[in-house]
């Protein structure tokens, strides 16, 4: 069953080939997809916040650390857009979008995100399991989808080959090993 508009959100540090293999698997369920950036933020650095679904929140803070999170917003979104379009090509139906993480701001993106949506999440682990819960919490709508046929790739995985001066053409595209160049990202880890 294909879905209108399927959301999909991450850190993307960096976006790596099992990222655009789940994206592939997301097309085949969406008539457009959603590709959301977050930003790296914690709750802990927003005074007075108190977050719909607590327990989601305390379990994405501890993905938010710095040393999990050395890429900037603005890179990552660049990565994104344009490692989609030359892996996919500009016509492929998908949107990317980033800011603010979603729990961090949801009166605003349950409002600004289109309304017919489906958060499709992967059945792959613990805190894919989380995700799932708490878009369900939240009152969306929300599928799981099978993806151990995909590549089992980690960005953890990429940023230690990095440092340690192993190839990664077998974990990212050319295009985003490109942009990292650009910006000297393998020197500076």
């Amino acid at each position: 069953m294909k879905h209108h508009i399927v959301i999909w959100e991450g850190r993307f540090q960096p976006f790596h080939l099992g990222h655009l293999a789940y994206i592939r698997e997301l097309l085949v369920h969406a008539e457009r997809l959603w590709v959301f950036v977050v930003d790296n933020e914690v709750s802990k650095d927003l005074p007075g916040f108190v977050s719909p679904v607590p327990f989601f929140t305390e379990e994405v803070d501890t993905h938010h650390r710095c040393e999990k999170n050395p890429l900037p917003f603005w890179l990552r979104y660049q990565i994104v857009v344009e490692t989609l379009k030359y892996e996919l090509g500009s016509d492929a139906p998908f949107f990317v979008w980033g800011g603010r993480r979603l729990d961090l701001n949801w009166e605003y993106y349950k409002k600004a995100l289109p309304h017919d949506r489906v958060f499709l999440t992967p059945q792959r682990d613990s805190f894919e399991d989380i995700k799932a819960r708490a878009w369900a919490e939240l009152g969306e709508t929300v599928q799981r989808i099978d993806v151990s046929h995909l590549p089992k790739i980690s960005a953890t995985m990429v940023r230690e080959r990095i440092r340690n001066g192993q190839a990664v053409a077998d974990l990212l595209s050319v295009k985003t090993i490109e942009i990292l160049k650009q910006y000297d990202y393998f020197d500076k880890v």
